[in-house]
């Protein structure tokens, strides 16, 4: 009975959670899905570039916040042993990372034709393509600092902060973005520069947001010195290495699945315009489900951090089991919203009929997709709350960087299954992810009762 009353608590907890992680999430992604049917519709040729720029812009930047995840990882165990003052030392250390990591990748990102002509890229999508690669990668520092008050905010309880930001930046992108797409109101027509433009002026806003918000509760002397806002040190570092830890292992995780993507897309791009094009509204559709299911899963986590942090183990299995059922039941709905509407849900992003021709022929593949890259999501959120990295990146960076990329390759080229072969070897890396992880957690729990944690 105890046990039930405690994975209730977890279940409710993970929702109050869940809901406003998930709507900031969802603003963010519908921001791209957004820019993917402006610029669709716009021209299928400019659909493309801003497709295979995003296939490479998604590393540069979910790698430095992958880094970062160590922050809300720490930071939510600490809270979980009412260490409340150890969370705002943890977000100053985190700050001060996240302007190293943004000038070494936006370095990076700058020479997006040199990028896309290293991927084997035809002329036209290194010329175009690396125009809104450019623009993308001038964003990264606002990203970070946008990713690193969020990983605070959520692990002090506080994640509607991130959710009415991320609102009010979908109608700051939907005002700007068709504006500078079409060239409205005197302004020039650019297409997918445009649309890339519009997103960096949101990234930006997003951020000076965050930092505004967390500057007010400074200003309340009491929030101030519960949360520890003012304790910043020179050795922030050495200091800050356990928490760097644990973000490499996130880091690596999340490079081997957008690399995978990155990869995949990368096939996409060399199978021609209008099979990227039909890459990019399958992954964009699967995208928005996979953004719910990983809030989901970042919701678990802080849960289950917390648990961790108090070293309650029937809390660890009861957190994990119940993010477990909220994205199953996630997963049901939106995939019973699918089935039924495909044509509808589909057609907003473009109006060129051998297109939607094409991506209606997938629609069962990429269901399937779905669930199967999403089941590990809550198994690897659970691991790392516990602050288990190593195995999780080991089985991570097999399934996505080996499994997934090869029989997408051998699938696509070899067989010669074109974009089904794509879908049918992304699910093979979500797959093999699950296995692993899940006999991983298995493991975990077993030892836990061995080591007798209560």
């Amino acid at each position: 009975m105890f046990k039930f009353l405690q994975f209730r608590q977890r279940f409710k907890e993970i929702i109050r959670l869940a809901f406003p992680i998930t709507t900031s999430f969802l603003a963010i992604g519908i921001m791209g899905v957004i820019d993917t049917i402006i610029v669709g519709n716009y021209n299928t040729e400019q659909l493309a570039y801003i497709g295979i720029a995003n296939s490479i812009f998604v590393l540069l930047f979910t790698f430095p916040i992958g880094l970062l995840q160590g922050v809300l990882i720490k930071s939510s165990q600490k809270f979980g042993a009412r260490k409340f003052a150890s969370t705002g030392k943890i977000y100053n250390e985190g700050r001060k990372y996240a302007l190293l990591l943004s000038i070494i990748f936006t370095l990076i990102g700058i020479n997006g034709r040199g990028i896309l002509t290293l991927l084997g890229q035809n002329p036209d999508m290194v010329e175009h393509g690396g125009k809104v690669l450019n623009i993308f990668s001038f964003s990264i520092p606002f990203i970070l600092i946008y990713a690193n008050a969020n990983f605070f905010l959520q692990s002090i309880k506080r994640p509607q902060i991130a959710m009415y930001a991320a609102l009010v930046a979908n109608l700051l992108n939907l005002a700007v973005n068709p504006v500078l797409v079409y060239g409205k109101f005197g302004f020039p027509e650019l297409g997918a520069v445009g649309s890339a433009t519009s997103t960096l002026i949101v990234r930006i806003f997003l951020a000076l947001f965050m930092l505004y918000y967390i500057h007010r509760m400074k200003a309340l002397p009491k929030v101030n010195k519960h949360f520890g806002l003012d304790r910043s040190y020179p050795t922030w570092w050495s200091d800050s290495r356990n928490t760097r830890r644990l973000g490499y292992g996130v880091a690596i995780m999340s490079i081997s699945a957008n690399g995978s993507y990155a990869a995949v897309s990368n096939f996409a791009g060399w199978l021609g315009q209008q099979s990227m094009a039909v890459f990019v509204i399958l992954i964009n559709m699967s995208s928005i489900i996979f953004m719910i299911c990983f809030s989901i899963s970042q919701a678990t986590s802080i849960v289950v951090a917390n648990a961790y942090g108090r070293r309650d183990k029937n809390g660890i299995i009861c957190a994990a089991s119940a993010g477990f059922l909220v994205m199953l039941t996630a997963l049901i709905i939106l995939e019973t919203c699918l089935y039924n509407f495909p044509d509808a849900i589909m057609g907003i992003f473009t109006e060129d009929t051998r297109v939607l021709t094409i991506v209606q022929g997938l629609i069962w593949f990429l269901m399937i997709e779905i669930i199967v890259d999403s089941m590990p999501l809550v198994i690897v959120g659970s691991l790392n709350g516990r602050s288990d990295v190593l195995y999780p990146t080991s089985f991570q960076a097999f399934a996505f960087l080996v499994v997934r990329i090869c029989t997408c390759y051998v699938l696509t080229f070899t067989l010669g299954l074109g974009l089904k072969g794509i879908i049918l070897g992304l699910m093979s890396g979500g797959a093999t992810s699950f296995l692993l992880n899940m006999s991983r957690f298995v493991y975990l729990t077993k030892r836990d009762r061995k080591e007798g944690l209560r």
